[in-house]
């Protein structure tokens, strides 16, 4: 744990050359948040500060990652205490991180609490899942004194407290109704190792008026005066920012659902600017999932869907549209099962939340598919008088400079077109030599004496 003793400096000195770190921490908890951590506590010690705060306010995340920031904080030089602030809360995941804090405090009308994993639809109770939790929480509370058996209570019954119930059953050392005020409150306690029984040490904060009375080991932080040290915010840099975006579940799914549709349309589509912008999106997308986790039947099944779908538009084997109707179910159902990934630490509430918005992207990106292939088939129903195999020897002019591309006009309609060879200019007669997928290919000749621009 904590092995770096209070250096013999004057609280003067301390308040002047050893910062508090602030760190505002929101939002779901991914890999993103762990590297994030990482950044704080190496600021933390390059600052020489005294004490890392961080104000929680979350519903949970990824239990991965969760598990990660709680080995962190508990090799952390620099004593982490965290905050609920007044009116936030810090559940399911949230809660884990409180536990595992040096100092663990909130304001009013905060709660924490709700432990209980997700997996799928329902909440986790194989009860081998389960105990290896309660092994890391119980772990973890024991590490600085709070009550065991609450936060057993947090997995096992979902459990949730308020700021008072939570002081008093000892999940929480403090209560403050802002930050200054919480610093305040600190400056009278000293951070401590304890030895309960031969080699079980705890980290906790005892009254500094009263260390005398307690038994412990050393000494790892005095905190006098420390409501007077200077403030360092932490702010993500622009590289965790951009992977935190991404990192969010909805906003990594909509990108995968963007760059797969988007690639579908491009393959009927000329040109390679659509194949570009979805391969982007793609590859965005799982950048983002490559943080939070991935589902595997999820993913299965959009794969599935995407084959089915492209027979369907590109083939005469869709058995009468059942290809097209199969792959738009796969992809929603590998939505509902994708979102959110099987190992996050959240609320069922935001759960059905997330496979909602999951299944809702789903089905808009189908039906705006479902209606292209549509009309693509109506088009195909239509007959027309043209006929590319008589098109070459066709004559026309130049609408504008080719060098080598432009249009020309000829059969009545204006073409984008590409000189065979050399620069044709605008005004100048054209002969097509022959049509290459919707474009001509053309080259100069003489305007016959009745030839007319139309």
């Amino acid at each position: 744990m904590l092995l770096v003793t209070t250096s013999q400096v004057t609280a003067e000195d301390r308040q002047t050359s050893n910062p508090v770190i602030i760190y505002q921490l929101s939002g779901q908890i991914t890999g993103v948040t762990t590297l994030s951590i990482q950044e704080v506590i190496t600021l933390a010690e390059t600052e020489n500060a005294r004490l890392i705060v961080i104000e929680l306010s979350t519903t949970g995340g990824e239990l991965g990652a969760v598990s990660q920031i709680m080995q962190i904080f508990a090799s952390s030089p620099v004593p982490i205490l965290i905050y609920v602030p007044p009116g936030a809360q810090a559940i399911s995941g949230g809660s884990y991180l409180l536990t595992a804090a040096s100092i663990a405090a909130m304001g009013p009308a905060s709660v924490i609490g709700s432990c209980q994993p997700i997996v799928g639809l329902f909440p986790l109770i194989d009860p081998a899942y389960l105990n290896a939790l309660v092994t890391l929480m119980t772990a973890h509370a024991h590490l600085h004194e709070r009550n065991e058996t609450t936060a057993t209570r947090f997995i096992l019954e979902n459990l949730n407290l308020g700021v008072v119930e939570a002081e008093n059953l000892g999940s929480i050392e403090l209560i403050a109704n802002s930050l200054p005020e919480l610093l305040g409150t600190l400056e009278s306690y000293t951070f401590v190792q304890r030895e309960l029984v031969p080699n079980d040490f705890t980290y906790t904060i005892l009254p500094t008026s009263q260390l005398g009375s307690y038994n412990y080991s050393q000494i790892i932080q005095d905190f006098d005066g420390v409501a007077s040290a200077p403030q360092m915010p932490y702010f993500p840099n622009e590289g965790l920012t951009i992977l935190a975006f991404l990192a969010h579940p909805i906003i990594s799914f909509i990108l995968l659902q963007v760059g797969i549709w988007g690639f579908i349309f491009a393959l009927n589509a000329p040109g390679h600017a659509g194949e570009v912008v979805s391969i982007i999106c793609i590859v965005l997308a799982l950048v983002g999932l490559g943080i939070i986790g991935i589902s595997v039947a999820g993913i299965v099944l959009m794969v599935l869907g995407l084959v089915l779908l492209i027979i369907e538009a590109k083939t005469d084997v869709g058995f009468a549209g059942l290809a097209g109707v199969i792959g738009i179910a796969c992809f929603v159902l590998g939505g509902i099962f994708f979102l959110p990934p099987s190992q996050w630490l959240i609320p069922t509430q935001l759960m059905w939340l997330f496979q909602g918005a999951a299944a809702v992207t789903a089905l808009l990106f189908s039906a705006l598919f479902g209606y292209a292939v549509y009309k693509a088939a109506e088009a195909r129903k239509l007959t027309s008088d043209f006929d590319p195999k008589k098109i070459s020897g066709s004559k026309g002019i130049a609408e504008t400079n080719l060098d080598p591309v432009g249009r020309v006009r000829a059969l009545g309609e204006s073409w984008m077109a590409v000189a065979e060879k050399g620069v044709i200019k605008a005004g100048e007669a054209i002969e097509v030599v022959r049509l290459d997928g919707i474009r001509l290919i053309v080259k100069p000749t003489e305007p016959p004496d009745e030839f007319t621009q139309e």
